[in-house]
Formats: C-alpha cells, structure tokens, sequence
C-alpha cells in the first residue's frame, strides 16, 4: 500500500509540475495556456483524429503518448520553436537529452509511464510520429480559438499579415517535411487551420486601430547580454544610427536587490516606470507609462541615483541569421562614468526561448568584455559610483 501511494503521490506531483510550465497560446482570457491544458487537448483530439483518419494505428499507444509527451518540459519549460536558428534548436535538443536521463531517473516508481516517454522521444512508431504531428497542430487552433493575434505581435514580433503568412509558409514547410509522406491529411489540416488564422488576424487588424506600444511591451521577464565598448574600435559612426538622449534615476533600491526607476526617453518622447527584480542575464520587469508631469515631479526624489547618456539603436544580423537590436549606450553624466560605453542586447520571446537566444548570441567582433553578470556595471550600481573591472575608464577612449 505504502509503494502504491507514493505512485499516486508522485502522480499528483506531476500533475502539479506540468502545471506550472506555461506555454506560448493564451486562452480566450488571455491567460496563457498550461502543460495541463495542451496535454488534455492532445488526449482528446488525438484518438478522435487517429479513428477518422488513421484505424490501423494502435489507439492505446496513442493515448499513451498523449499522456507522455510533454513530461520532458517540467524539466526544460516550454521552448517554442516558431523562429529559433538551427544553433538555437540544436541546443534545445541537447538540454532536453539532459533532462529526459534526469525524469527517467524519477519515473522508476511508474514504468509504463517510463515505457510511454522513451517510445514516444524515440519516434520510432508510427503512433509515436503520429502524435507529435497532432501536438504541432493545436497550437495553431488555440491561436484561432484563443488570442492568437496578441501571441504572434508580442511574442513573435509579427507586424503585419505579410510577417504572419512568411512564418506560415516557413512552417508548413517543415510540417510537410517531416510529416507529410506518412500522414498527408494532417499537412493538410496543419496548412487549413493555418490559414483560417490568417483570415482572423487580418479582420482583427482591420478592426484595431494600430497602437504605438512602449519599448519592451510584452516580456514580463527581461533577458538581456550586457558587454563594454571600446569607442575606438567601433567600425561605423554611431551618429549615423537611430538614437535619443536617456535620463534616468532611481527611485528605490531594495536590499534584496529589486528596483524602482523613472526614464526620460528624450525631447518629450516617452516617459517610464520601471519595477525590476534583482538578477543578471534574466530579471523579471514591469514597465509602465508616465506623462511628463509625473516624471518631473519624481525625478527629485532620485537626486544622488541618476545617470545621463545617449542610447542609438544599432542593427545587427548575427551569424545564424537572428535579428537584433543592439542598445549602445554612450553616458555623460554623473561625471565618473564620462567615456563609459557600453552595448546591451535584449532576447526576445519568453524567459524559456530568450534564454536559448541568449546563451548561443554571437557578438560581433567590436564587442569587448562580457559584463552581464558584472553586478558593478547595473545602471542602478553606475548611477552612485563607478563600475569595479579589469579595465578601467581610463583605458576607454571617446
């Protein structure tokens, strides 16, 4: 009795685990839609799909792998491959080899679940194949059901019905590849669903009035690499870039490292606040707009906290082939970080893929050291006192 309910135990905990893996589609509330949730989806669509199209297959290992799919992901999150590199994928791959020697480990207590997860990752089944072929649809009919038009502009950086219907292409593509020899209806169902989406983005673009949204809008957690710049060695002229003059200053900085500042973007351009939790590479971070008036009447409260420079907004196409805006920051004030430059790229998506970007990110050649882990060179760190590094300022040329 005792081994059975650690089974149910371990069941539940599972269960709970899944949960908290969150996934890209949002539910027609907008919240997003849970491990749970998909996994549920797949149970039910995946039998009904294999009996309309597919009898022979083997409905019992079908639901099986329904069941077992997603396992993987309490130890990797949910990493969406709508627009990752091949050096982005590969890597996906490598750390869910990691993970699944890890959840096999915990999967002793249930072995016909164990059984399920290797048949099913080693895809070696038409069942197998099956599934992950209906898994890669559903979300595609989420995004029809769901607020799929957010997901594609936030998540994906989508602008426009050109954008989404490039994407779409790309991956029927790939669906047709890798799936369309064995089970052509489901290309074909994979290519209409695709398609009816296109059909409501483009009404919900017709009824939206296009809105300027803020810098940054949609990432709840910032994923961003943060390198010093040598001036001198800078192959162009930053003056030929995009770019505007940065107030900023603090209004709070907790002893557990969070923090609360105000950001004057410039010639009346855009004023923030910004909540931050403390942390390197990856922060969670809320930014809200403020008028003017706000912002002047705050900006006192961070006498002695502030920093002053000028950001352009360089492009940058790295090796992969993956697009990036490169923030150069060039400070002017307090005066003990006159000559410091320094350049920040942001990863997009959520944590689990702009984590990914951020790990495989080549730089160009002109970048100088890594300081994304530097604690000294946070802006919220600059703003009283200078940076603590190998190199010093001095040795930074303007």
């Amino acid at each position: 009795v005792k081994d059975l309910g650690n089974i149910a135990l371990r069941a539940i905990q599972m269960e709970v685990d899944l949960a908290g893996v969150l996934r890209v589609p949002r539910l027609p509330n907008g919240e997003v839609e849970d491990d749970v949730q998909h996994s549920y989806s797949l149970a039910i669509l995946a039998p009904e799909l294999r009996k309309k199209l597919y009898p022979h297959l083997d409905n019992n290992k079908v639901q099986g792998f329904a069941n077992a799919h997603e396992l993987l992901e309490i130890a990797t999150g949910d990493v969406a491959t709508f627009n990752l590199t091949k050096k982005q994928l590969e890597e996906k791959r490598r750390r869910e080899e990691k993970a699944k020697k890890e959840l096999l480990e915990r999967l002793t207590l249930m072995p016909e679940l164990k059984q399920n997860l290797e048949e099913y990752e080693r895809r070696d089944t038409p069942e197998a194949r099956f599934v992950r072929a209906v898994d890669k649809i559903l979300p595609v009919a989420m995004d029809i059901v769901g607020q799929g038009v957010r997901v594609v502009e936030e998540d994906y950086g989508v602008s426009n019905l050109e954008d989404l219907q490039k994407n779409h292409d790309d991956l029927i593509a790939g669906f047709r590849t890798s799936f369309g020899e064995e089970f052509p209806e489901l290309v074909q169902l994979y290519e209409h669903l695709a398609r009816e989406f296109e059909e409501k983005y483009k009404e919900e673009k017709a009824k939206k009035p296009e809105v300027k949204l803020p810098e940054r809008p949609s990432q709840l957690v910032e994923v961003e690499r943060k390198f010093l710049i040598d001036l001198g060695s800078l192959p162009f002229d930053p003056e030929d870039f995009e770019h505007t003059t940065i107030r900023q200053g603090y209004l709070a900085v907790s002893d557990d490292g969070s923090e609360t500042r105000i950001r004057d973007f410039g010639n009346d351009q855009r004023f923030e606040l910004t909540v931050k939790s403390n942390g390197t590479v990856t922060r969670k971070e809320k930014n809200i707009q403020i008028n003017k008036e706000v912002f002047e009447s705050l900006w006192p409260l961070a006498s002695g906290r502030r920093i002053e420079k000028t950001r352009y907004y360089i492009p940058y196409v790295d090796p992969e082939g993956d697009k990036h805006t490169i923030e150069l920051d060039i400070y002017h004030g307090p005066s003990h970080l006159n000559g410091l430059c320094t350049a920040e790229v942001e990863f997009e998506g959520r944590e689990t893929e702009a984590t990914l970007r951020a790990d495989t990110f080549q730089p160009p050649e002109w970048f100088g050291e890594d300081i994304s882990s530097n604690p000294s060179y946070k802006n919220k760190s600059l703003a009283s006192h200078a940076p603590h590094s190998p190199m010093s300022l001095s040795d930074i040329s303007m």
